[in-house]
């Protein structure tokens, strides 16, 4: 018998895993799956703080290594942001769909170049058909960027030419392919660009848009994108036909989440199985979840980024 999932998404319920109703009571699941609409917006707003913060800092004591590290920062807030629409994606934001859709949309999706409604259609199929012919993700990910292990040398020019911009227009572009927008989001869509582009101009803060907003979307932000990307599907687990062992759980310090998997994203096994439960009750979801001796015997635990680089190296592609 298969087991579908415990919240209904879409209207539908969506099969993942056949022995997914081996590892925690529908109780246990449907107590994770509450939504909380102030500990979403929250995040949301500290995202932004953390951005205005560094910007303050980086104008107010220039340096070149300053603004480095700005870069950095910024792109990985950027990155919180993305995790954040992921969440409206799931309706895991607020209950209220239609706000659910509206914050995701201009707070966390637009700003970074895509909408909650295009990632939605192709993010719904990637759960249901993970590394599979009818996973989007899977087919835009086949080319030589996803194909591991790779020498530390090449690793590290990859890494490069992320941070240089390389990848930044075609990868950019390629977000909304598969996805059909509303006509009446593309107009509201361009509207908030231009509104943004002619307030810059007009309240002379272009320069600032530029060097603070888009050099990290195009640069830092992109790498990490590409990083998750790796972590979560790729990297020697693709082939696996169990769910468990072609997704990756990274056990992230405080360091790594900062900078890499803010939000809890990095906890992605027990999301493709609970896809209902929201960014702060994943911590809990993986606690329990290891706690059953099936999952933590089949799922595929990384401990930290350095373990993961040692896997892409081919050192180590096991579980």
């Amino acid at each position: 018998m298969q087991a579908k999932e415990n919240t209904l998404i879409g209207g539908e319920a969506d099969i993942y895993d056949e022995r997914v109703d081996r590892f925690l009571d529908s109780a246990t699941v449907k107590k994770l799956s509450r939504i909380k609409p102030w500990r979403g917006i929250l995040q949301i707003v500290l995202e932004w703080l953390g951005i205005a913060a560094a910007i303050t800092l980086c104008q107010t004591y220039w340096h070149p290594a300053l603004y480095l590290c700005t870069v950095i920062w910024i792109g990985a807030r950027q990155n919180g942001l993305a995790v954040m629409m992921h969440e409206a994606v799931h309706y895991r934001l607020l209950p209220n769909r239609k706000w659910n859709e509206w914050i995701g949309e201009i707070f966390t999706a637009w700003p970074v170049l895509v909408t909650v409604n295009s990632f939605r259609q192709t993010h719904w199929a990637h759960h249901r058909h993970v590394n599979k012919p009818d996973d989007p993700d899977w087919q835009r990910k086949q080319n030589e960027l996803f194909e591991y292990p790779k020498s530390g040398l090449d690793m590290a020019f990859i890494t490069l030419k992320y941070w240089v911009g390389f990848y930044a227009v075609k990868q950019l572009l390629e977000v909304n392919q598969a996805a059909t927008i509303p006509v009446q989001l593309k107009i509201l869509r361009l509207l908030f660009y231009a509104g943004v582009l002619v307030a810059s101009v007009v309240f002379h803060f272009w320069l600032g848009l530029l060097i603070y907003w888009i050099v990290p979307l195009f640069t830092y932000f992109l790498w990490i994108i590409y990083i998750r990307g790796v972590a979560e599907h790729f990297g020697g687990i693709e082939d696996h036909h169990d769910l468990l062992e072609k997704t990756r759980h990274i056990e992230a310090n405080l360091f790594e989440r900062l900078l890499i998997a803010p939000n809890y994203i990095h906890v992605h096994v027990g999301h493709h199985l609970y896809p209902s439960v929201p960014f702060y009750n994943l911590r809990e979801l993986q606690r329990l979840l290891m706690l059953n001796p099936d999952y933590a015997e089949r799922a595929h635990v990384t401990k930290g980024y350095i373990a993961f680089i040692n896997e892409l190296l081919g050192a180590n592609s096991g579980p």
